[in-house]
């Protein structure tokens, strides 16, 4: 198609958010936008969620908190009366003001991304689902172009370059997909986004939660765009956080509050009436809401008063040190510098109910907090219940073989959905990889339709994507991420030999020497993460060589690819050693039918050699694949013919063949001496089509490298998942448990875990929408441990939580949940909550945690969700900090906290 540029009148876009000091700092990046054109509105085609190419309007706002995506110029409030409803991306209508060049109509949607909702952006391939249709669309069109061709009827058609697309990642992983033709305008306005994002996160901090919540939500509910919360928009506000007030009530503090003022602007008590309250105004009125909905007991103060005393307003440092560092918080290490630090970033930061205290030398004091400032801690990163510095990145850790690391492992990548019709996208791999995500998983086939190797779930009716734009994706990630740690393609190959040429073609001309060339010659331990750092490592197949093993199952004849059709590879490999004799009946039949349409539907040669008992059977993967190939997957017999294996070698496992594994203690404990210097990856058992996951911490305390999850199902394994890998900053790779070695020498060091909820703070709506009533949390306190299911079996509450997933039958969990408060989700509190009491391995537990929606009548709601491993908990007065579907902290996730006391006992 053609797209003309959009004529309308010329105007830059004044937004009304309020200039806070984290705004005035952030307008400061201004002059390293290098694009004025996009503060005006800079012409795009922007992709639709149908696929399609349409012309629209760019427009960075000029304090840079917001990107728009419109039909027609935005403008200044002072200077236009046209005004229009949008759906932003925050799923929630908004009022923009425009400048159009004719009237507009009401039905033109403005989209919106505020700066705190980005989560990533990329350019210069198809990453994402919308992508892929319009590529499709376009091609599509190209065809009836070349079958019309000579006929009256001819189409204008477009073609989807990727050198020129723009893809944001935003909202629960929602995209806003755009072609940019100028390759300089391209790159400025990928710098612009990553600027402004990057400086945001960077002096995020310097304002509380609070203050950065009311920020997000302020633009949305400032409908007249004066800069002031007039009546009916701070009732609409109050919804916004979750507070509920009766109206009527809500109406008389925002009048009391009103009448108190001095008029602004030099003006004369008496005349007009002032009608709407100013940005910190409106902090103010929030802080005296908060302290009423808590009958003037808030738990901070509570805690304040217990700690230091009911008469004090600030507390010392060396107060702070004494009484809550070392002797609640048991930081037995903390000093004196330590507590100057903090105090001078809280005492920087601007806090609603608090001032900036100043130290003789001019800087923010450093030698005492107030009440705000201790609240404001409380609910901080830096007191977060996961201890920090666990979270942070260590280089001197990833010095080791790659078998001595947890590695974070995605099953079947490619769906969306389900294991039998749901889509098949390349946005996939974009989410996996930037979850933190690094053993990927393709299942590839033939396709002689398109003439190159194709992606999807075998004998289903899932859809298709090629082999080629998945590759393209992953160079595309590392090119953005030199410095990731090594990215590993599991290739479950069902290709013959022409199209595994085509995928040793492919890998070698698209990662270069980004591709990790398997040296044959090379013996003994695995290349540490650090050796991989930037390389992409295949893991697949390999030919057996002359003095190979029999007895190690190499799945390289003919006859292991049509069993392999059949069930899957991995699949056939879970169910070797371990199927009844019913069920190994009727996996053979499965097998034989499987055989029989392969045979009848490809009609290949190899299926005449294989029934030639004279013809030797050809290997299964060419020889330029397998040179690509450092993991070289082979079938399990039992664990001691596997330890004589070389390194290189590793087995699939089920989920179900695991289950069976692990009733022997014997095989746990040879497992454990397998997994020193072999990998292991474990998958989901076949019957799982729903894509459900099973539970990771039983794989990961035999010390099994790849547990591979579905990352596209939101559960509680893949929050238990994601947990794990916040550790050690975020890279892939954690060093393993060492009760997960076999010369682990250390006694179990089982703990007493006890957690009581205290209070919670911006808490937001499921999925972070914002329209919606005012929701009404409780607290979900979930321990995973593989010790519990074998001999403490703890008693399961018998309160109905909110979402339950299929657990494994041979890991029980025990699971906690507090009361509901009814219509508070910016400050609740649990007052009269007992203390949660949880018998734990330290090494490999798990605590999730999950603030949920009672619905009453109806199914309740997750809104937020974190874990945390046992390891990695901290004593005391702890924040917790939550993330959405996606493990990310976009928009409101990244304010909500709730507070916790955590007392962890050693049982001797």
């Amino acid at each position: 198609m053609t797209l003309g540029k959009i004529k309308s009148k010329s105007s830059r876009l004044k937004t009304t958010t309020p200039t806070a000091p984290i705004g005035h700092v952030l307008s400061s990046f201004k002059p390293q936008i290098t694009l004025p054109t996009l503060f005006t509105g800079y012409d795009i085609q922007k992709v639709s969620s149908k696929g399609t190419l349409v012309p629209r309007l760019l427009t960075l706002s000029e304090d840079l908190f917001t990107l728009f995506v419109s039909h027609h110029k935005v403008g200044n409030a002072e200077s236009v009366t046209d005004r229009v409803r949008y759906k932003g991306f925050k799923a929630y209508a908004k009022v923009v003001e425009t400048v159009t060049g004719a009237p507009v109509q009401a039905n033109h949607d403005i989209r919106v991304i505020d700066v705190a909702d980005i989560l990533f952006v990329q350019s210069g391939f198809i990453g994402s689902r919308k992508l892929e249709v319009a590529a499709y669309n376009c091609s599509k069109d190209a065809a009836e172009h070349h079958h019309e061709h000579g006929t009256k009827k001819k189409k204008k058609i477009s073609k989807l370059d990727p050198t020129k697309v723009i893809s944001i990642f935003h909202n629960n992983g929602k995209t806003m997909d755009f072609l940019v033709e100028s390759e300089e305008d391209r790159m400025a306005i990928v710098d612009a986004i990553r600027i402004i994002r990057e400086a945001y996160h960077g002096i995020k901090m310097t304002a509380g939660r609070e203050e950065r919540l009311l920020r997000y939500a302020w633009y949305d509910t400032d409908y007249d765009k004066s800069g002031l919360m007039e009546q009916s928009e701070f009732l609409q506000l109050l919804g916004r956080i979750n507070i509920y007030v009766k109206q009527e009530r809500a109406i008389r503090i925002f009048k009391t509050f009103l009448a108190s003022k001095l008029p602004r602007n030099g003006g004369r008590i008496g005349g007009p009436r002032e009608t709407g309250i100013t940005f910190e105004e409106c902090l103010h009125v929030l802080r005296k809401i908060n302290h009423e909905l808590n009958d003037g007991k808030e738990c901070a103060d509570v805690l304040f008063d217990h700690l230091f005393g009911e008469e004090k307003w600030i507390v010392t440092a060396d107060e702070f040190l004494t009484k809550f560092l070392r002797n609640k918080q048991h930081e037995k290490n903390s000093t004196i510098d330590d507590v100057h630090k903090r105090f001078g970033e809280l005492n920087s930061m601007v806090l609603s109910g608090g001032t900036q205290r100043v130290g003789e030398d001019g800087k923010a004091d450093r030698t005492a907090i107030d009440r705000t400032a201790w609240r404001e801690h409380l609910m901080s990163r830096q007191n977060d219940v996961f201890d920090p510095e666990k979270q942070r990145l260590d280089k001197s850790s990833l010095n080791r073989p790659l078998t001595e690391y947890w590695i974070n492992s995605s099953h079947n990548t490619y769906l969306t959905g389900d294991q039998v019709k749901s889509l098949s996208s390349v946005e996939m791999y974009v989410l996996a990889m930037h979850r933190g995500c690094k053993c990927l998983e393709l299942d590839c086939w033939d396709d002689d339709d398109e003439g190159e190797p194709i992606v999807k779930h075998g004998w289903t009716i899932t859809s298709k994507i090629t082999f080629q734009s998945i590759i393209t994706c992953v160079k595309g990630y590392v090119d953005a991420h030199p410095d990731t740690l090594p990215i590993i393609l599991s290739l479950e190959n069902h290709c013959t030999h022409h199209f595994q040429e085509i995928m040793a073609d492919t890998l070698n001309d698209t990662l270069g020497d980004q591709l990790y060339k398997f040296p044959k010659s090379s013996g003994g331990p695995l290349p540490s993460p650090l050796d991989l750092v930037g390389k992409v490592v295949v893991k697949g197949k390999r030919p057996m060589e002359q003095d190979d093993e029999t007895t190690t199952g190499s799945e390289s004849s003919m006859e292991d690819q049509m069993e392999g059709l059949a069930l899957g590879d991995e699949e056939l490999i879970g169910m070797s050693s371990f199927e009844s004799e019913g069920s190994e009946k009727s996996s053979s039949r499965k097998r034989d039918k499987a055989k029989e349409k392969f045979y009848r539907q490809k009609g290949k040669r190899e299926h005449a050699k294989v029934k030639d008992e004279e013809a030797p059977p050809m290997p299964k993967i060419v020889p330029q694949l397998a040179a690509l190939t450092l993991f070289n997957g082979v079938k399990f017999k039992d664990f001691t013919s596997s330890m004589d294996i070389p390194t290189t070698d590793m087995h699939s496992i089920s989920e179900s063949a695991m289950g069976k594994l692990y009733k022997d203690p014997e095989n746990v404990q040879k497992w454990k001496e397998y997994n020193v210097e072999h990998m292991s990856r474990i998958y989901p058992a076949g019957g799982r089509i729903d894509s459900s996951n099973y539970d990771p911490v039983m794989p990961w305390s035999s010390g099994c490298q790849l547990v591979a999850l579905n990352f596209q199902t939101d559960d509680s394994p893949m929050t238990i998942n994601d947990g794990r890998f916040l550790e050690n900053g975020g890279c892939g790779y954690v060093h393993r448990s060492p009760s997960t070695f076999p010369s682990n020498n250390e006694p179990s060091a089982v703990k007493i875990l006890r957690i009581k909820v205290l209070s919670g703070s911006c808490l937001p709506k499921p999925y972070g929408e914002s329209a919606g009533e005012v929701i009404d949390p409780y607290v979900v306190m979930r321990v995973y441990d593989v010790e519990k299911s074998k001999k403490m079996r703890s008693t399961v509450t018998t309160q109905s939580t909110p979402t339950e997933y299929g657990h494994n039958d041979m890991l029980e969990v025990t699971d906690h949940k507090t009361s509901s408060v009814r219509d508070n989700g910016f400050c609740p509190q649990w007052d009269d909550e007992e203390y949660f009491s949880f018998t734990v391995n330290s090494q490999v537990a798990m605590v999730e945690i999950t603030v949920a929606d009672s619905n009453r009548g109806f199914i309740d709601e997750i809104m937020c969700k974190t874990a945390v491993p046992v390891s990695c908990l901290r004593q005391g007065l702890r924040s917790v900090q939550f993330y959405d579907q996606c493990s990310s902290q976009h928009g409101p996730f990244g304010m909500a906290r709730i507070l916790l006391d955590v007392d962890i006992n050693y049982v001797m």
